[in-house]
């Protein structure tokens, strides 16, 4: 297996970039439509929705050290992995879920 490259991910990206381009489109709609009316609309963002919004914008740190370690444990094969730990992480995702 061979990593190139920073290949971390935003678990908001792609929520935060679809109700962007949805706002985007919706504004754009009712832009069109206010334009022969002259009326104005506002658009207010749910809470669930300024947090996707807000968790897009930070981006994580990248610790280049362990990522160094972590390329040369795989390519050397010592890597190993735990399907424990993954399924702990996982679970501990989905519970987070829950709570919001």
């Amino acid at each position: 297996m061979k990593i190139e490259g920073y290949q971390g991910t935003n678990i908001y990206g792609d929520q935060a970039a679809k109700l962007t381009k949805h706002t985007q489109l919706a504004a754009s709609k009712n832009q069109t439509n206010n334009d022969s009316t002259g009326e104005s609309t506002s658009v207010e963002l749910s809470e669930k929705a300024q947090k996707i919004m807000q968790g897009a914008q930070v981006e994580p740190e990248v610790d280049l050290k362990k990522v160094a370690n972590l390329k040369n444990a795989i390519n050397n094969g010592n890597y190993k992995i735990s399907a424990e730990d993954i399924a702990n992480r996982m679970m501990a995702q989905v519970d987070m879920q829950k709570e919001d």
